[in-house]
């Protein structure tokens, strides 16, 4: 079931390729905001000097203190971008997913009247859901004080330096299952809404949660499969970029090109999820829903372009 899901997800995602470059795209665009600021200050404060050239392959110490505090105010301004940037690059985001579950859900092929409608038809829902699952997120991220409980029962107040050290890295475990938990379950209450159309998104909520728990061992393996793939790609992608970390521009050429193949593949693998979530969820439901709601798993492209 996972390896077929997965398959269907590929299969679904080369099928309407132009998506990924949209993602990319807003990705790519959303980097240049904070990067231009950042490198404009950089290149005024280094000027023609061989300090440049050095920063094209190595960073020094000495000079990144002697950078932030000579440009501290200017620094201030970028650090505005870089917490205000990421939180506008989510929402966008997660207004752009609800385009690429129209569009997988339709078993159509990219349509950009189909793909824009269902960005703003399910943008405000989706915003909804995600509040709707703020609670959620606390109670999952209280697993790991488990982990603290566990370790103050069993070897009291003042444990060996080696057992706090392992539980430490427990948390760092629980914590991270805790976020991947949080997104399967919201993950699966938007496939509910896309495919129900549904309105009130606590029943949604709720959907995703009994999805995701119910069918537990499968949605999160699926999960966890390929967030790994992404994590080889990463421990792939870093020696190489390291290696054409040298002074050239044919190298930083091939270093931006290669940064850019990473992005694309990311983009890719995220979409791959969405598409292999959703071909789960319809296996699954439509293994244990009553046929009136089976009828409800199918979308037809014309209910999507109106909004």
């Amino acid at each position: 079931m996972i390896l077929n899901s997965i398959k269907s997800g590929i299969i679904q995602v080369f099928a309407t390729k132009r998506m990924i470059f949209v993602f990319f795209l807003a990705s790519f665009c959303f980097g240049l905001v904070i990067m231009l600021p950042f490198r404009a200050i950089l290149s005024d404060f280094v000027g023609p000097s061989m300090m440049g050239a050095k920063l094209g392959w190595l960073l020094d110490g000495d000079f990144l203190f002697d950078f932030f505090q000579n440009k501290s105010s200017a620094i201030s301004a970028v650090q505005g971008l870089i917490l205000v940037v990421p939180a506008f690059y989510w929402l966008f985001n997660l207004f752009l997913s609800g385009g690429a579950f129209a569009v997988f859900f339709s078993g159509e092929k990219y349509q950009p009247a189909l793909f824009w409608s269902g960005c703003a038809k399910y943008f405000g829902r989706f915003i909804r859901l995600v509040l709707w699952g703020v609670p959620i997120f606390a109670i999952l991220f209280c697993l790991q004080f488990l982990a603290s409980a566990v370790e103050k029962i069993i070897f009291g107040s003042d444990p060996y330096q080696n057992i706090s050290y392992w539980f430490n890295w427990i948390k760092v475990g629980l914590r991270f299952v805790s976020f991947l938990l949080f997104w399967m379950v919201i993950d699966y209450a938007r496939i509910y809404t896309v495919i129900n159309d549904e309105r009130k998104m606590r029943r949604s909520i709720w959907q995703g949660v009994r999805f995701t728990f119910g069918h537990f061992l499968t949605t999160f393996s699926l999960s966890l499969l390929l967030f790994l793939s992404g994590a080889i790609i990463l421990f792939v992608y870093n020696p190489l970029a390291d290696m054409l970390s040298v002074s050239s521009s044919i190298v930083v050429l091939l270093l931006f090109l290669l940064q850019q193949l990473y992005m694309i593949f990311r983009m890719m693998l995220r979409l791959t999820l969405y598409s292999s979530q959703i071909f789960l969820f319809n296996s699954l439901a439509g293994a244990t829903d009553s046929p009136a709601e089976i009828s409800g798993h199918h979308l037809s492209a014309e209910s999507l372009t109106v909004i």
